[in-house]
């Protein structure tokens, strides 16, 4: 059985009704000591993964679970035979252009990694079963690898039977979270569209139209994805002003915020340029295995 710590997580999946959110369940771990076997019964195979020795981090919160590792393409190339080899029918690896970089729960430590492993599990995978929820809260296990830096895209070996996914294929798989008939989906798909490409603006403004929806809980979670777009969310500064004239004090104090935050912002013109490059050269290596 797992040790579980009781903390409070709004950015992390909780147990929400409404604009309320409950207590959330969650631990956390550093280094690389090995996880127990028993917690991974519901995919067989996968543990040799998990306790993979470049594990430099581990999260679980309501059953959705990530494993942070770090390393150089001889370890990723390990990673990936390990996980080519488990008894899951589908297998999916995501390449996206790193660096990437997680907080601990209480942001007291920023750990560096190259690649994670998502699992959903426990109550988190009850949002598997609800509208468009399996878009967000994946049935599988999916690897997702930061290219760039340590990891070098042309020495990265895909194993027969991995499917490899880009940026492209998760946008139109969250994209349809946006429009679930849940509100928890609705309203989480938000934050997970705005962190897969802070420099998309046709994702942009598919969450700017849920400023308008009518869950309150959804409308604050659209108003706060904004923020993570930066200077690129400029020209929709004054829809966020309209949005202000509401009797709503929750939205209308983080529209403040995002507002702020927008306003504030740094120019990342020449880091957006290195982040369509490497979207470039992902979607032409992905090209390439089929041949």
């Amino acid at each position: 059985m797992r040790h579980v710590i009781l903390i409070i997580l709004s950015f992390l999946l909780t147990i929400c009704s409404g604009a309320t959110c409950a207590w959330a369940l969650g631990e956390e771990s550093f280094g690389n000591q090995p996880l127990n076997a028993a917690n991974f019964q519901d995919w067989p195979g996968i543990v040799p993964v998990v306790n993979h020795e470049s594990r430099v981090y581990h999260q679980w919160v309501n059953g959705n679970e990530y494993c942070f590792y770090r390393g150089n393409n001889e370890s990723l190339n390990d990673v990936l035979k390990k996980f080519a080899a488990t008894d899951e029918k589908v297998h999916e690896v995501v390449l996206r252009p790193g660096p990437a970089v997680v907080d601990s729960f209480n942001k007291s430590k920023t750990i560096h990694y190259h690649w994670n492993l998502h699992l959903v599990g426990g109550i988190a995978k009850t949002m598997t079963k609800k509208d468009q929820g399996a878009k967000i809260w994946s049935k599988h296990p999916i690897l997702t690898i930061y290219v760039g830096g340590n990891i070098q895209l042309d020495k990265i070996k895909i194993p027969k039977g991995v499917s490899v996914l880009e940026l492209a294929d998760l946008e139109k798989r969250y994209s349809k979270g946006l429009k679930s008939t849940d509100t928890t989906v609705r309203g989480w798909s938000n934050g997970q569209l705005a962190r897969l490409d802070p420099y998309s603006e046709s994702n942009m403004k598919a969450i700017a139209r849920l400023l308008e929806d009518d869950d309150k809980w959804v409308r604050l979670n659209a108003a706060g994805a904004l923020a993570t777009f930066g200077k690129k969310a400029e020209p929709l500064l004054p829809t966020l002003q309209e949005t202000l004239n509401t009797d709503d004090q929750q939205l209308k104090t983080r529209v403040k915020e995002t507002i702020k935050k927008i306003e504030d912002a740094k120019d990342k013109t020449k880091a957006e340029k290195e982040h369509q490059e490497m979207v470039s050269k992902i979607s032409q290596f992905r090209k390439s295995l089929a041949k």
